[in-house]
């Protein structure tokens, strides 16, 4: 499959030498032993319940992406085994997170943001959007498997997969081995992927928490 360009608008363009550098040194830690889902206020388990999701024009990276990966952005039903637990999904996010970590070395973008799968080398996104395409191929409905746009806490941009587990919104991030709550990350959240349409997208804008 052909790598194919484009410039990419405003925070997209993303994971410079910053990020591949701090990538490359936390790749060599230890693997990080199973461990159960961390429980969370209710007002802080999903991003929906902190942010108001305002549509948006689709990212021109990933429309490109859609055109040229197919099933790639389709709607996927939850095929996974209904006998699995909540730990389980979490152990299997988990295993994934850290297999394409260790499977793609980091090397950003040189001046075009490309956004890719299958690939050996590649920024932020190509590892989101693995993560996401390999979980999909294990069962995981579409819906609970989205990508993300984020700063880094030195303002860095930055792309993840959050994966809906347990009812709470979960990080797969190239730059950690394990996965974290969303909440428990020093990201701050930019854009977020529709959970009804894989091609669709919303920005983000902080909103007190009101009720339960």
């Amino acid at each position: 499959m052909p790598r194919y360009f484009l410039r990419a608008p405003g925070p997209v363009r993303a994971c410079r030498k910053a990020v591949a550098v701090l990538a490359s040194m936390l790749l060599l830690i230890a693997p990080v032993t199973a461990a159960a889902p961390a429980s969370a206020a209710p007002e802080a388990r999903t991003l929906e319940r902190s942010f108001t999701l305002a549509p948006r024009r689709p990212l021109l990276a990933h429309i490109r992406f859609c055109h040229f990966y197919e099933g790639q952005c389709d709607v996927h039903e939850d095929r996974r085994d209904p006998a699995m637990t909540v730990q389980d999904h979490w152990n299997e996010a988990q295993r994934v997170n850290l297999a394409v970590n260790r499977a793609i070395r980091p090397k950003p973008d040189e001046g075009f943001d490309s956004w890719d799968i299958n690939v050996t080398e590649g920024d932020c996104e190509d590892y989101a959007l693995q993560k996401r395409a390999d979980l999909i191929a294990l069962g995981w409905p579409s819906e609970h498997l989205r990508i993300a746009i984020a700063q880094t806490e030195k303002g860095v941009p930055h792309a993840v997969l959050v994966a809906r587990i347990g009812g709470a919104d979960y990080v797969l991030d190239n730059l950690i081995g394990q996965i974290l709550r969303w909440d428990q990350t020093d990201h701050r959240y930019l854009m977020l992927q529709d959970r009804d349409d894989p091609r669709a997208w919303h920005d983000l804008r902080p909103r007190a928490f009101i009720g339960s």
